[in-house]
């Protein structure tokens, strides 16, 4: 019952492989949204965290921030088609829900920036409010999204694709506790803006891998139909 239900939801919801990769791509592109902003100024505060660069009056802040909203946007598209190609049961529908809660504390996140700039301080409580509620969303966000590669991880560690077990292995590792770890210690308890920033953008990088990946599986998804889960 549970595989003819994940169907039914499905069937209805299928793209063309090469609509998947461009999403995947595009969506990718798009979180890496740091790399915008070296384009358009160079590496200038390339040193900052990148919620700092979404700040109002940042040269390139509303474009950053609609990025993220795009970039959202496309995440949830992708998912029908990736729910497809996992096996059926909880571990699938909780990539489903934790990628949508990835999308939706990205969106939040952009519509409620960082409203102070680094060594401003946020003085007001309308300020100290939003940039509570920025980091909640954030942090809602960039955990969801790993808990999700988790859930893929184990609906993928035994039948497969092999390459997306142990993609999603790798990254919520390094690109997921490694990186945040190195991100919580110097962001917290040191002045070394620079590390903290860098591993941020590691962590991102790692986020951008994961969302190309899911544009391939949804392509395969989408080029299989009829093949098993875990068909190679």
């Amino acid at each position: 019952m549970a595989a003819d239900r994940d169907v039914l939801l499905t069937d209805g919801m299928r793209m063309r492989p090469v609509a998947c990769l461009a999403i995947g791509t595009a969506a990718a592109l798009l979180y890496s949204n740091f790399l915008i902003d070296w384009v358009l100024r160079g590496f200038a505060d390339s040193d900052l965290v990148v919620s700092y660069l979404e700040t109002p009056g940042e040269p390139n802040s509303s474009l950053l921030r609609i990025t993220n909203v795009v970039c959202a946007a496309l995440v949830i598209l992708l998912l029908p088609s990736v729910r497809r190609a996992l096996p059926p049961g909880w571990a699938g529908w909780a990539f489903v829900v934790a990628t949508a809660l990835f999308a939706a504390g990205a969106v939040g996140a952009a519509i409620v920036p960082m409203p102070c700039g680094l060594g401003e301080g946020c003085i007001s409580t309308a300020e100290r409010r939003a940039a509570d509620i920025h980091d909640v969303f954030s942090t809602l966000s960039e955990t969801a999204l790993f808990v999700g590669v988790a859930a893929v991880w184990w609906d993928t560690r035994r039948v497969g694709p092999a390459w997306v077990a142990r993609i999603a292995w790798w990254l919520f590792w390094l690109a997921g506790v490694a990186s945040t770890a190195v991100f919580t210690y110097y962001g917290l308890f040191t002045d070394h803006h620079a590390v903290t920033a860098y591993s941020q953008r590691v962590h991102i990088l790692g986020v951008s891998l994961w969302l190309a990946c899911l544009g391939v599986v949804a392509a395969r998804s989408a080029a299989s139909i009829g093949r098993g889960p875990g068909d190679e």
